[in-house]
């Protein structure tokens, strides 16, 4: 479903989240950048991130909300989409430097400084390649925009499919045994990920990502996995963005062998 309305609800998004189920039945979710395609919504994940494009296409359904209100277009509306994943391996990048670059660069500010130009392109080409996960939407609905900063995606495993829900988190901490939430709908118990991000706008200079992983019972989240840390991180240096560009550089660099 490549409708107008879909196209207009990617390209007016801003930092959105990614809810799948692995084959074991486990709900996960990813902070993404959705990028308007020629046939529907885009992932385009750098091959530092191989394994997790790999793990969503794997899905045999994806679910993809936009509900941060920040860097959005005039015509945002938060909004639900579900589909069908399906993975283009892009190893020489010309087609994501084709349909989605311009996107990505007006999207997501940080490619600036890697391709912004053609002497950009050429000197950090490792970017250009790139793992796109397409999505064929066969349903869209509103969703809750993030209003609060402790506002939250919870992704439930339910009848062999992945329900998200708009969560408020009482109190969420490093290390929490359990977490009481508020949820604006509700929501089936079972395997469930409490999924948070933030980042720095409009720069996006620093985007954190963190998840909680467990049981939902409908009223709490009992954790089996947490992460160690919750929040914003704190802007890094000059010298840590280096290393860190470093390091996406060596991680593409790796998985494109």
């Amino acid at each position: 479903m490549a409708t107008l309305e879909v196209v207009r609800a990617v390209r007016a998004s801003s930092v959105a989240e990614l809810s799948w189920l692995t084959g074991d039945g486990e709900p996960r979710v990813h902070g993404v950048v959705l990028l308007p395609g020629p046939d529907g919504p885009v992932v385009a994940f750098t091959y530092a991130d191989a394994d997790v494009a790999r793990a969503v296409a794997a899905a045999p359904e994806v679910v993809a909300t936009m509900a941060e209100t920040r860097s959005t277009g005039a015509g945002f509306r938060p909004t639900m989409l579900r589909g069908t994943p399906s993975l283009t391996e892009d190893r020489t990048g010309e087609t994501f430097r084709r349909d989605l670059l311009v996107h990505e660069l007006r999207r997501y500010p940080p490619s600036r400084l890697l391709a912004d130009s053609p002497l950009l392109c050429r000197e950090h080409w490792w970017y250009l390649p790139r793992l796109l996960l397409h999505i064929d939407v066969v349903a869209m609905r509103p969703f809750p925009a993030r209003s609060h900063p402790d506002d939250r995606l919870l992704a439930v495993a339910a009848d062999g499919e992945v329900v998200v829900g708009a969560v408020r988190a009482d109190e969420e901490r490093p290390g929490a045994d359990r977490i009481a939430l508020r949820a604006e709908t509700p929501l089936p118990p079972g395997a469930a990920a409490l999924f948070g991000q933030d980042a720095s706008f409009p720069d996006l200079e620093e985007w954190t990502r963190w998840s909680f992983e467990g049981d939902w019972d409908g009223s709490e989240l009992s954790v089996r996995r947490a992460p160690d840390t919750v929040g914003l991180e704190p802007r890094r240096s000059l010298r840590e963005r280096v290393r860190q560009r470093r390091e996406l550089e060596r991680r593409c660099r790796a998985n494109l062998r």
